[in-house]
């Protein structure tokens, strides 16, 4: 069984007392794309701005391929289509997945920002963390991220998909665990705050995917705290 916490960003489930200790493997993925075509930078207007996922309607769809496939429960997408001129589109979506049943490990974490317009931009970011506890049958989490214009005209695209995911076996002290609820607290703000800013297509992906590595990090430091000296002589 793969829990996926509540949530459009799923924050750690402190009542379900599934905390573990980070073992040996860990798996940390990043992809970044973007596309500005045929001219460089931001678009020169972007009046509206709106937030864009999966579980919205989609506009009429104009590209000459396939859209993303609906992501599965324990899947993350951030997706941001925008085919309407002068406008911004803005998907920014934030998980933390804990599979904890044996099971294969297969969740997906993509972004992906599409754009058919004139004056526009389409900005997608998706981070995923995925918690493994114990052994599981297979473990091949899936990153991707893609950033497409067709047909536009001064349009700019960026995506990002970062995903962290480790395998851990032992129960987590309490402090341990309340470190790690304040922390996804905190990254899940930042998240907000992305998708809040009104002018994501001016915050270049160069910022934000240092930001989410050191989450990454401090997450690592979390689940799997340096050894304390021995004062033994």
């Amino acid at each position: 069984m793969t829990t996926q916490m509540t949530g459009r960003r799923r924050k750690l489930g402190m009542a379900a007392q599934h905390a573990v200790v980070l073992t040996a493997a860990a798996a940390l993925t990043v992809g970044l794309t973007g596309a500005c075509w045929p001219g460089e930078g931001s678009p020169e207007s972007s009046p509206a701005t709106a937030p864009a996922g999966w579980e919205n309607p989609a506009p009429d769809w104009v590209f000459p391929f396939d859209p993303p496939a609906t992501p599965d429960e324990d899947d993350n997408q951030a997706l941001a289509v925008n085919t309407a001129d002068g406008s911004a589109m803005y998907s920014v979506e934030f998980a933390l997945v804990w599979s904890h049943d044996g099971g294969p490990v297969d969740t997906r974490n993509e972004a992906y920002a599409l754009a058919s317009c004139t004056g526009c931009a389409a900005v997608a970011v998706g981070f995923q963390v995925v918690l493994i506890e114990g052994p599981a049958d297979a473990i091949a989490p899936e990153n991707h991220s893609a950033a497409v214009n067709y047909e536009c005209t001064e349009c700019l695209t960026n995506a990002l998909a970062s995903q962290l995911v480790l395998t851990v076996d032992h129960s987590l002290r309490t402090d341990w665990t309340e470190q790690l609820s304040d922390l996804w607290d905190e990254i899940d703000d930042y998240g907000r705050s992305l998708e809040d800013s009104g002018n994501l297509q001016d915050v270049p992906l160069s910022e934000i995917e240092p930001r989410l590595e050191a989450y990454k990090a401090q997450i690592i430091a979390i689940v799997n705290p340096a050894p304390t000296p021995s004062t033994a002589p």
